[in-house]
């Protein structure tokens, strides 16, 4: 950047005062060496408007946008010079993706609103104070002439000894003809770091196993008649045929290698599916393999000490089949137990759900492959992070409450809603929920990232802790479970009084 960045100044006038607040804000970066470029000094009789707005924004090097009430309203609303300074901006930034060409001004903003939709999650400086007028100019000019406040730390070796990469080249086949298979080369890729090798796995196995998945919904599914199967029987033969899919995003994630640890792209292919045809049995079937992948998927991560990957998962945006709007995956009650095609109910089981989950271990023999030989270990698994979605889903509604009634102290009212968490989890025995607590509590600050990222306080998670696990207890009790309240008492010794926030 030259020694005197260019910065264009867009704002709406809303009032004298305002302006003359601007044009004291451009002065103040004129003589700390910012060429401002601001209407009241650079716009003059006879002068085109709106070039001067397209040459001020393209040609500057950076764009300070003062966000007040009315100029939020009025750039989402596309009124005006506001408005159509926001077709530019709109065009800046398709042409120059992840820019940082645009800082958001916050001047007088008291809703919930801060800066126009258009600049999306960008940081902003905060001038709403006039006493700290100083300190964030201070900010704001070494931000434009860019050299940092503080300066970041140079990043230094490793304390630990390298781990060799398996540098062999890895045979991969032309036709995968097993579950096994398809893990055994996908980890020996991973090892390796060969990641033209995975994406290569990926093709091969894919377009066959969609394939097949289509055929047997035109030859078999399509024709079957209510009750002719159990329907957990129908959602094991699609599980069948895309689990050698399933187990190669499950060796990605257990390798916890940077390139391939990310395995989201499976829940869009079953969003396709899931758009592909609404009739029949097939309607839930990929809502049901959704469940079964981030149940999997979520356990391995707990297993491998990945609590954080987990959590990016359920926070996937999927779009309702019916209406298109978008949800995050653990608010869709069918990916979260509550399915129809397991269950063979009209509003989906909960319990069946979780018994499917559950008893998966006897059915599938590759889990052991990648929980061990122990059914107990993969349940224990399973139950942590159930756990988890259940604190995440706490934090998640105080943070709804404090942006709705910012002014609100009291966190102690919430209920969960076992649409998106079913409680099932906590239904087992005491010696699996034990292992479970264990295996949560083994990573204590991803456990606390479950409410801080959502700006939740452990405080706050504290204080609504045991009415939390109190409500908890009323809904197993008036579900009717067999056994479940003796075994949520055992949770409750654990919990309850805080003494799960005590140990982090």
């Amino acid at each position: 950047m030259a020694d005197n960045p260019k910065v264009f100044i867009s704002y709406s006038h809303d009032s004298p005062e305002h302006k003359q607040w601007v044009s004291e804000l451009a002065a103040h970066l004129r003589r700390n060496g910012i060429d401002a470029i601001l209407d009241q000094w650079d716009l003059g009789l006879g002068d085109d408007i709106t070039r001067f707005m397209e040459r001020g924004i393209v040609d500057a090097d950076r764009v300070l946008v003062i966000c007040t009430n009315k100029y939020v309203s009025k750039a989402n609303a596309n009124e005006g010079g506001v408005g159509y300074e926001r077709m530019i901006v709109n065009a800046e930034l398709v042409q120059n993706l992840g820019t940082d060409k645009f800082i958001p001004i916050i001047r007088q903003v008291s809703g919930k609103e801060k800066t126009p939709t258009f600049l999306g999650t960008r940081v902003y400086a905060d001038f709403r104070k006039d006493s700290q007028f100083n300190i964030e100019c201070e900010k704001l000019i070494h931000e434009l002439h860019e050299m940092p406040i503080i300066d970041k730390p140079p990043l230094g070796k490793s304390p630990f000894p390298p781990v060799e990469l398996d540098r062999q080249l890895v045979d991969i086949p032309e036709h995968v003809v097993s579950v096994s298979e398809a893990y055994k080369v996908a980890t020996k890729l991973a090892r390796a770091g060969d990641t033209l090798g995975w994406r290569q796995l990926i093709k091969r196995i894919r377009s066959p196993i969609f394939r097949s998945l289509v055929q047997w919904q035109q030859d078999e599914l399509d024709k079957l008649e209510p009750k002719r199967e159990e329907p957990f029987q129908i959602v094991d033969k699609a599980v069948e045929i895309i689990s050698p899919l399933i187990v190669v995003a499950l060796a990605g994630v257990e390798s916890g290698r940077e390139e391939f640890k990310d395995q989201r792209s499976l829940l869009d292919d079953l969003q396709y599916l899931a758009r592909r045809n609404l009739a029949g049995f097939w309607v839930d079937i990929p809502r049901a393999l959704g469940y079964v992948y981030h149940s999997l998927h979520g356990s391995l991560c707990l297993t491998t000490n990945q609590l954080d990957l987990a959590v990016s998962l359920i926070q996937v945006k999927i779009s309702d089949v019916y209406t298109m709007e978008h949800y995050n995956l653990w608010e869709i009650p069918e990916l979260m137990g509550w399915s129809k095609s397991i269950s063979g109910t009209g509003g989906g089981n909960c319990v069946e759900g979780w018994k499917y989950l559950v008893n998966a271990f006897e059915r599938w023999e590759w889990l052991s492959s990648i929980f061990g030989d122990e059914s107990e270990e993969y349940r224990a698994a399973l139950v942590a992070y159930y756990m988890a979605l259940n604190i995440h889903e706490l934090a998640a509604s105080i943070a709804l409450v404090q942006q709705e009634m910012s002014n609100t102290n009291d966190y102690t009212w919430f209920s969960p809603d076992p649409d998106k968490v079913p409680l099932m989890f906590m239904s087992e025995n005491h010696d699996i929920y034990q292992r479970a607590i264990t295996l949560l509590r083994s990573n204590p600050e991803a456990v606390i990232r479950l409410w801080t990222r959502l700006n939740v306080t452990h405080e706050q998670m504290r204080n609504s802790w045991g009415k939390w696990i109190r409500s908890c207890d009323n809904w197993l009790r008036n579900a009717s479970i067999s056994s479940s309240v003796s075994r949520l008492t055992c949770y409750q010794n654990v919990v309850h009084h805080q003494d799960f926030f005590k140990m982090l």
